[in-house]
């Protein structure tokens, strides 16, 4: 394989192009091999930029469409070294079809458009850029909007299976006043591999002269998917990224929720986790305030991925919540997976980890949902209830309740509350990794005396 790089100063690549920052580990760029629409040509372009003064590196290697990309017999990754706040551009090659993944330095930005070459087209478009801040967890649902099929414009759909085991990935194809084009279609996708439907209505029936349709997407593993759309005239070329949903937890001014009466609170909104192979533990610390606390409540939200494929009853790491280290533990809490389906909760202070008092329920954690965990370490009341709600429905799915085994708790200056989420591979018997599991909107409440 041979990637063609030029450097050019930082920023002359569009800018409104450039993804957010992400984490150390790899990101993968879904290539539709488009290199002509009418009379217009293109090809895609990658801008790897290096935020920092000392030249930072990367391996790229091509994933051809529709193969196991966890196959890597005579492929060998291509190096790419950017000097200090500078960009390369890479041209995988214009009838490249597949995935482009890229793993490097954690000083890297990348952004991806299909270029125009000509006049027609010329300005380009962009190409999405995936990574572990917008792969959708294994169950869940992305719905393509706005795809159209004329004489003179078609839709090209392309599914990508992130996860390193194959998934079954359902699609169905609307139109707007939500009547159905056909019975919905499955497909199986190879481990890491990419899906590429071209001119997917010439096929889908009812779709003929119509625009404003939509696809619904869901894989049984993390997956994306987007869609170009072509138009043999102009030789316009379109992207269509994944709808925004409404579970946003953004709010308008005046409805942001409040720090309840009589609590200190400390919080982290948005994702503050997403498990990976790169990053399979996350972890959050909040200073303390000194003084001698009464009541201890955490509330965080998780989006369950798939069961760890090796050990799917193992326990999957909720959340591990402490004041500095594990002897002073105001709760812990595990999800197993189909053949148990339980919630374990463990607490006390001034404990060793065995001497921890322990909880069970059952509990039926479903992948792709996403619930909110309370964990309430009631010292003054004497109780402890862990309580958990499905996010979109509000229901309560299951509680646990113990007593705590201290009636107050003496923070001094210096003290620092840590939330861990998700456990490593293979550190300790019986404790999985949740692997495109993802955290978010974390917020301690401490009562005072």
């Amino acid at each position: 394989m041979s990637h063609i790089t030029r450097t050019i100063a930082a920023g002359v690549f569009a800018s409104a192009l450039l993804a957010p920052a992400i984490q150390a580990g790899t990101v993968y760029i879904p290539l539709p091999g488009l290199t002509q629409s009418g009379t217009a040509a293109y090809e895609a372009e990658i801008a790897v930029t290096n935020m920092t003064a000392q030249p930072a590196s990367a391996n790229q290697t091509l994933l051809a469409n529709d193969t196991d990309g966890t196959v890597r017999t005579g492929i060998t990754p291509t190096a790419l070294q950017v000097q200090g706040n500078r960009t390369a551009i890479v041209k995988p090659g214009a009838g490249f079809r597949g995935l482009l993944e890229i793993s490097g330095s954690p000083n890297l930005r990348y952004a991806a458009r299909l270029a125009g070459k000509g006049a027609a087209g010329a300005m380009g478009v962009a190409l999405p850029v995936i990574t572990s801040d917008n792969l959708k967890a294994a169950n869940g649902s992305l719905v393509l909007q706005g795809l159209t099929d004329t004489p003179a414009r078609s839709t090209s759909l392309i599914v990508v299976n992130l996860e390193k085991y194959s998934t079954t990935c359902t699609v169905g194809f609307l139109r707007a006043d939500g009547a159905s084009l056909g019975a919905a279609s499955t497909v199986t996708l190879k481990p890491l591999s990419q899906r590429a439907f071209v001119d997917v209505f010439a096929v889908v029936p009812g779709a003929s002269n119509q625009s404003d349709l939509r696809a619904a997407v869901s894989c049984t593993r993390a997956f994306y998917t987007y869609a170009v759309l072509s138009d043999g005239d102009s030789g316009e070329v379109a992207v269509v990224e994944p709808s925004g949903s409404g579970e946003s937890t953004l709010s308008v001014p005046g409805a942001e929720p409040e720090c309840p009466t009589g609590a200190t609170c400390l919080s982290a909104k948005g994702v503050v986790h997403r498990a990976t192979t790169d990053k399979p533990v996350g972890r959050l610390a909040f200073v303390a305030a000194a003084g001698t606390a009464k009541r201890l409540k955490l509330t965080l939200d998780v989006t369950v991925g798939s069961w760890y494929p090796g050990d799917p009853d193992g326990k999957h790491l909720i959340y591990w919540f402490v004041v500095n280290k594990n002897l002073d533990m105001p709760g812990m809490l595990y999800f197993r997976g189909p053949d148990q389906y339980t919630a374990m909760a463990r607490h006390g202070i001034a404990l060793k980890h065995p001497q921890k008092i322990k909880i069970v329920t059952p509990f039926q954690a479903t992948p792709g949902r996403t619930y909110r965990v309370e964990n309430d370490y009631n010292m003054a009341a004497g109780t402890y209830i862990v309580t958990i709600s499905d996010v979109a429905t509000g229901e309560v799915k299951a509680v646990l309740n113990g007593v705590p085994n201290v009636t107050k708790y003496t923070l001094k200056a210096g003290d620092n509350f840590l939330i861990d989420m998700g456990f490593p591979e293979g550190a300790v018997p019986d404790e999985v990794p949740g692997y495109g599991w993802t955290w978010s909107d974390a917020r301690i409440e401490v009562y005072y005396q």
